[in-house]
C-alpha cells in the first residue's frame, strides 16, 4: 500500500492533473472557467477523490460483505491484512448475519471454501448468496440452474453480473464474458474502463470519467499507465499491482505460485535465459488464454510442432478474434518477448485470425507478438485473492 493517506492522494491529484493536460491537448476538456459553478464542479471532483483515498486505507463493515465490495474499497490492501480486519469484525459486530459473512469470507481467503460455504449457507441477504454461489463455483460445481434464478430475481444488482463475469473468466468463454461486460458498463464509468481495456480501446477519457468515482483508486492509477506508460507507478503492497509494474517497465518480478500474470513472466524470462520450462508447474494456469499462447510458442521452439498446433488452436478458438504484429527476430525463440513487457516495439501488422502456426511456418525469420482481448484486465478487478483461491 501507499506509505499514507498523503502520498495517496499526492498520487491521484497527480494523475488527474496530467488526464486534464492530455484532455486539454486533444480538446476534449475545456479550460477552467472562473464561473463559480465551474470552480464547484472542482471543489467537489477534488473533495470525491480525497474521500476515496482517505477512506480506502480503512474498509467498513456493511462495505465489506463480498470480497469484491472489500476490492471497491481498498483495492490495495494484502490478503494478510483484509483478514485481519475481517476476524475483528467478526469478533466485534452484533449482526449475526454480518458475523456469518465475515467468517466465511475469512475461510474463503484462507482456502477452506467447504467451510466458507457452510457460513454463507447460514447467512441470509443477496451478499451472502452470491458468495455462496461463488463458492461453489470456486469449488468446481455446476452452477447454472442457480445462476439463472439468481439473474432473474435481481435484475438491478451488480452482483449476478460479477458472478457470471467469474464464470466466464475462470472457463475462458471470450463471447460470454464480452456480453457480460456491456451490461456492466451501464453500472459505472470504472466498468465502462474496463471494457475499453478489454477491448484495446482504452484512452485518457476513459480513466478520467472513472477516477471520479469513489473505488478502485490504485487499480485505476496502474490502469492509465497502461495508456501511457510514460507515466510512474509506486511500488504497493499487493501482488497484482507490483507483477504488472514490472511487465510495464520491462523489469524481473517475483510472484506467489498462484499468480498467474507473474509466474508467466518468470517462466518466459527464464526460457529466454536459456533454461528447461517446468511445464507440469504451469497446468494450473491452462484454462487461461495466454497460458495457451505461451505453451503454443513454448512447444513450437522446443520442436514439438504437434503440440504447439495443439495449443494454438485451443487459443485460437477461445479468444474469437486476435491480430499477429511482427518485428526482427532478436532473440533464437520465437513469441516470448510479448510475455516479460508491453510490447511497445511490435509496430507491423502482419494478419488477422490467421492460424498461427500455419503464419510461423511462411514467416521463420521474424519475432510475433499477438494482440487479443486480454482475460487479465478481469482478473486484476477480482484482485490477487481471485487468483489465490482458484490457483493455489
Amino acid at each position: 500500500m501507499f506509505e499514507n493517506d498523503d502520498e495517496k492522494l499526492k498520487n491521484i491529484m497527480k494523475l488527474k492533473a496530467e488526464l486534464e493536460k492530455d484532455l486539454k491537448k486533444k480538446g476534449l476538456l475545456k479550460e477552467k472557467s472562473k464561473e463559480s459553478k465551474d470552480l464547484k464542479y472542482e471543489e467537489e471532483t477534488v473533495k470525491k477523490i480525497k474521500e476515496n483515498i482517505t477512506t480506502s486505507a480503512h474498509i467498513t463493515e456493511e462495505g465489506s460483505l463480498s470480497i469484491y465490495d472489500i476490492n471497491f474499497q481498498d483495492y490495495d490492501a494484502s490478503i494478510d491484512s483484509i483478514e485481519k480486519t475481517l476476524r475483528i469484525f467478526s469478533q466485534k459486530t452484533a449482526n449475526l448475519n454480518w458475523k456469518l459473512i465475515f467468517e466465511g469470507l475469512n475461510s474463503m481467503l484462507s482456502g477452506d471454501l467447504k467451510k466458507a460455504h457452510s457460513s454463507f449457507e447460514q447467512a441470509s441477504g443477496i451478499e451472502a448468496q452470491y458468495n455462496k454461489l461463488l463458492t461453489e463455483l470456486y469449488i468446481g460445481q455446476d452452477i447454472s440452474q442457480q445462476l439463472v434464478a439468481f439473474v432473474k430475481n435481481n435484475p438491478d444488482s451488480i452482483y449476478p453480473l460479477l458472478l457470471l463475469l467469474e464464470r466466464e473468466l475462470l472457463k475462458g468463454t471470450a463471447d460470454g464474458i464480452e456480453k457480460v461486460l456491456l451490461l456492466l458498463t451501464k453500472k459505472s464509468s470504472f466498468w465502462n474502463l474496463i471494457y475499453r481495456m478489454y477491448t484495446n480501446l482504452a484512452n485518457a477519457d476513459d480513466v478520467a470519467k472513472a477516477v471520479r468515482e469513489k473505488g478502485f483508486a490504485s487499480l485505476i492509477l496502474l490502469l492509465s499507465v497502461y495508456i501511457d506508460n510514460s507515466r510512474d507507478y509506486p511500488l504497493q503492497n499487493h501482488t497484482c499491482l507490483n507483477v504488472h509494474k514490472s511487465y510495464l517497465k520491462g523489469e524481473t518480478t517475483t510472484a506467489p505460485e498462484w499468480c498467474l500474470f507473474g509466474q508467466l513472466i518468470i517462466a518466459a524470462r527464464k526460457y529466454l535465459s536459456g533454461y528447461k520450462i517446468d511445464v507440469q508447474h504451469l497446468r494450473r494456469f491452462e484454462k487461461s488464454p495466454e497460458m495457451k499462447l505461451f505453451l503454443g510458442f513454448l512447444h513450437y521452439n522446443e520442436k514439438n510442432t504437434s503440440l504447439a498446433r495443439e495449443y494454438f488452436k485451443a487459443f485460437e478458438t477461445q479468444v474469437g478474434r486476435y491480430k499477429i504484429y511482427t518485428k526482427p527476430l532478436r532473440h533464437s525463440k520465437i513469441g516470448m518477448e510479448q510475455f516479460i513487457a508491453i510490447p511497445n516495439d511490435f509496430k507491423d501488422l502482419a494478419a488477422e485470425n490467421l492460424p498461427i502456426i500455419d503464419f510461423l511456418k511462411d514467416n521463420t525469420s521474424v519475432d510475433l507478438y499477438i494482440s487479443y482481448r486480454n482475460h487479465e484486465f478481469l482478473r486484476l478487478v477480482f484482485s490477487e485473492k481471485h487468483c489465490k483461491i482458484n490457483y493455489r
